[in-house]
């Protein structure tokens, strides 16, 4: 792992949030991945504080669908509305970006759609800070993780007292807690 890996509330998260305190317009890409909600929306509430002008929170499950033209038509609109802006966004549902597994069934390593690569073209255009969420870890791709400047993660917790939040959010009552549809 590279230095661009670190948990919620590490110093290397401290350190981050400094940096980005210092200069909040600087352009970055945020990666915030793992299954612990609770923390992860306290570090993106972090993040807002420290921003600059107003957030644009975006679903990226109204952009990204399984065909490619229509993915890029929305991806078009969407970013020609973003390059105006210069205030921290936040994608939220990043897992509509997830990779895709080819080749044998057993493959364990997750290749970019065209969907994605397209994201992150046009991402490179936008000029202020980017934050990604994703509500677990494991949906990150390799080529997210390129493009990330850093990657913060979220991991199950440790201290008793979380354990029972994460217990109580982790509960669900018709059906299972699957991501988001991979595009095609």
């Amino acid at each position: 792992m590279s230095d661009k890996f670190f948990d919620y509330n590490s110093t290397s998260y401290n350190e981050f949030l400094d940096d980005f305190r210092k200069n909040p317009s600087k352009k970055r890409i945020i990666i915030l991945a793992g299954n612990f909600k609770e923390n992860r929306t306290f570090a993106l509430s972090q993040f807002e504080m420290e921003a600059l002008g107003n957030i644009k929170e975006i679903y990226l499950s109204d952009y990204i669908t399984e065909f490619e033209n229509e993915t890029y038509q929305k991806l078009n609109g969407l970013f020609e509305k973003l390059k105006t802006l210069n205030s921290l966004i936040v994608f939220k549902k990043a897992e509509q970006l997830c990779g895709v597994y080819v080749g044998h069934t057993y493959s364990v390593v997750k290749y970019a759609t065209p969907q994605e690569k397209y994201f992150i073209k046009k991402l490179n255009e936008l000029a202020p800070p980017v934050i990604l969420e994703f509500e677990n870890e494991y949906n990150l791709d390799k080529a997210i993780e390129r493009i990330a400047d850093v990657i913060i993660r979220f991991p199950v917790p440790s201290s008793s007292i979380e354990k029972i939040f994460f217990a109580i959010s982790q509960f669900r009552v018709n059906g299972s807690n699957l991501p988001c549809k991979r595009p095609v």
